[in-house]
């Protein structure tokens, strides 16, 4: 084809056909832009659809983490919850005129033992150094970076790093004074949370009973640390809730994207 234009633009030339050679240039120059354009369309085409690609993948792996973060929340919470109904059934007790516990009580979950969370934070962390301007949605973009940045990292402070939200420390010293060890193990085991995407270990510990249930009714400190310890543990049960809730909202809004992306 090349040389067929270059044959002809050297006929015209030969001829000395000057204006039909004018206009025969512009009309191969024309061509070639032409072929330019359409080149540059159809890399762009295939640009776009790559990054299309790439931005459901990163989509749905978010989905994957979040879904995996539930797991997390809603193990923590059952826990929490346990120890929370052992330290207000210990603490009513102690402050009732009773001289034995009219309910049974889980000491050892009135105790509590400090928990952990862990997030799946390894997409987020690659498209926020790398690619977080391939998520087209703008809306989208925000809610998701709002969610790791903000309440991940709230959810991460109270449960791992502020030691004022965890009491177990502050109550052994209590219970080490006015209870014992008996001979029944205690162990806590629920098949249903088991899931081999996060850690879930099988809690056993010896049962504990009284031996000093005066003093321990008669201790206002004890009783201070069982309020303290309620109150902050219903702050963690309320921000795991919330977490769950904003995790479904933003999972919904993901599909929505990923229908549009698909079609």
């Amino acid at each position: 084809m090349i040389n067929f234009f270059r044959k002809k633009r050297k006929k015209l030339a030969d001829d000395n056909k000057t204006l039909k050679y004018a206009r025969y240039a512009i009309g191969e120059i024309v061509l070639v832009v032409i072929g330019i354009l359409i080149a540059l369309s159809i890399n762009n085409a295939n640009e776009n659809r790559k990054a299309r690609i790439q931005e459901i993948t990163i989509l749905k792996n978010i989905q994957e983490d979040i879904s995996l973060d539930t797991l997390d929340f809603n193990y923590n919470i059952k826990f929490h919850r346990n120890f929370i109904n052992a330290e207000k059934r210990l603490l009513q007790f102690l402050q009732s005129n009773l001289q034995e516990p009219r309910d049974s009580i889980n000491y050892s979950d009135a105790l509590s033992v400090p928990l952990l969370v862990a997030l799946h934070k390894s997409t987020f962390t690659n498209l926020q150094n790398n690619q977080i301007g391939i998520l087209t949605n703008n809306l989208l973009k925000k809610n998701i970076s709002r969610l790791y940045d903000f309440f991940f990292e709230a959810i991460l402070m109270v449960e791992n790093e502020k030691s004022v939200y965890e009491t177990y420390s502050s109550k052994k010293v209590f219970f080490q004074k006015y209870f014992k060890l008996t001979e029944t193990f205690y162990m806590y085991k629920d098949q249903q949370t088991i899931n081999e995407d996060y850690f879930n270990p099988n809690f056993i510990k010896v049962d504990m009973e009284f031996k000093d249930i005066k003093g321990a009714k008669n201790d206002e400190a004890f009783k201070i640390e069982l309020n303290e310890s309620i109150f902050f543990r219903q702050v963690k049960i309320d921000l795991y809730n919330d977490m769950l809730k904003r995790v479904k909202e933003l999972n919904q809004e993901i599909n929505k994207e990923l229908e549009v992306l698909s079609n």
